[in-house]
């Protein structure tokens, strides 16, 4: 019997691992919350279920940096807020649920998986991240031929769930039904994704398919209403039309250049009136909350080189009470880590664009990795489950090819 189970599992290993995580990073991206399949953590520990086994049989060994990466993001950074909040007993006064907040920085121990047994994640990361778009539309129909029903879903996906926001956005003179699914800037990847196939390799096969999925991961960022998420769709958009035209001819790529630039001045005032305009709710809330981190930072020294761990809060003029985490990350990440512990934790999420800068590559997951972390700043997606498997994907891209190990491990040695 025990020798028929061996069988089986060496056999079937690899397919079941893949499934396996790529059953993970679906639910992952369709369930941020984990209260629609409840399957979040169970799916986490089947990974490991399924691949301890094998590591135990060989035994292998990590790149040095990569250890280094693991134990701060994965294992200090979460034992350093809990065990600062203790110490200063702000988690007794906090509920559970916020405890386990910290289980997101766990995720990110799925990298050595991802690299020891080369399961590259592209296919997995684009497939799964359709789903939103699916998600988004069918909800956004619903809602335009059918309103009766916006008190259930709005109940479903924003009350119960917490997977979704409804607003009403003004552009100017332009007002958006916005349906923010949370996890939509993932979108950001297969767009560059479909983007970098279509205009830079010039792939043709599959042609219609493609270019549909294109217009349609437009159309969901559009939908989705953050200015983060717009700004990042443009910007992506820009940049390949002119990495496109600079292969085709640099003297039109010039021109062009020039054209880009003249447009941005004439609509500048338009763009920062529109995007930029303080006293619009959501750029108020943004701003209060900027205003009373300085203020914080400036009255309590400690905090700004310490951090003040899990459980703290502090008092947002932004909303007018006591908050314990905002849409501000990098500075959160600073109030509840330090600025030393941050700027490490920083250099980590860089260091991926480094070592691409300095292979002198430039792929679609730069790109979309640098949107990424623009629309980071102003959503608390990064220090999520969420925004876990992102790193993953994206240090284990980084680390799947063994030049770029031999690149990076050549880097650390010289910074360590």
């Amino acid at each position: 019997m025990n020798e028929n189970i061996t069988y089986w599992y060496s056999r079937h290993y690899p397919k079941v691992l893949y499934w396996m995580m790529a059953l993970l990073f679906l639910n992952v991206i369709v369930d941020p919350s984990n209260k629609i399949f409840h399957l979040k953590y169970i799916l986490f520990t089947m990974v490991f279920v399924v691949w301890i086994p094998s590591l135990l049989s060989e035994k292998p060994s990590l790149p040095r940096s990569m250890r280094f990466i693991l134990l701060f993001t994965g294992l200090f950074l979460p034992g350093y807020a809990f065990s600062l909040g203790l110490i200063k007993s702000f988690v007794q006064n906090i509920p559970m649920g916020e405890i386990l907040y910290l289980n997101s920085f766990f995720f990110f121990l799925l990298l050595p998986v991802m690299v020891l047994e080369r399961i590259h994640l592209t296919k997995i990361f684009n497939l799964a991240s359709l789903t939103i778009i699916l998600i988004t539309g069918i909800s956004y129909l619903i809602l335009l031929y059918n309103p009766n029903t916006f008190g259930s879903l709005y109940t479903y996906l924003v009350t119960d769930k917490n997977v979704a926001m409804y607003a009403l956005r003004n552009y100017g003179g332009f007002t958006l039904l916005m349906l923010f699914y949370k996890t939509s800037p993932l979108l950001v990847f297969p767009l560059s994704f479909y983007l970098y196939t279509l205009l830079i390799e010039k792939k043709r096969h599959h042609l219609f398919l493609n270019i549909s999925i294109l217009v349609s991961i437009i159309v969901t960022l559009f939908i989705s209403g953050t200015r983060a998420n717009i700004l990042s769709l443009i910007l992506i958009i820009f940049f390949y039309l002119l990495f496109y035209i600079y292969k085709k001819s640099k003297p039109f790529f010039f021109l062009t250049g020039f054209a880009f630039i003249f447009l941005f001045v004439f609509v500048a005032s338009f763009l920062n009136d529109t995007l930029l305009n303080k006293t619009e709710v959501s750029n108020m809330v943004k701003f209060g909350h900027f205003i009373s981190y300085i203020q914080h930072f400036s009255t309590n020294w400690g905090v700004y080189i310490w951090g003040q761990g899990l459980g703290s809060n502090f008092y947002s003029s932004g909303v007018n009470s006591m908050v314990n985490i905002t849409e501000l990350t990098y500075l959160e990440l600073i109030r509840v880590w330090g600025f030393p512990l941050t700027l490490v934790f920083m250099a980590i999420l860089f260091f991926p664009l480094f070592v691409e800068l300095k292979s002198g590559q430039i792929s679609h997951l730069f790109i979309a990795y640098l949107a990424f972390l623009f629309i980071a700043g102003t959503n608390p997606l990064l220090l999520s489950s969420t925004g876990m498997i992102v790193l993953v994907y994206v240090f284990s891209e980084m680390y799947s090819s063994q030049s770029f190990v031999n690149k990076i491990n050549a880097i650390y040695d010289k910074l360590a």
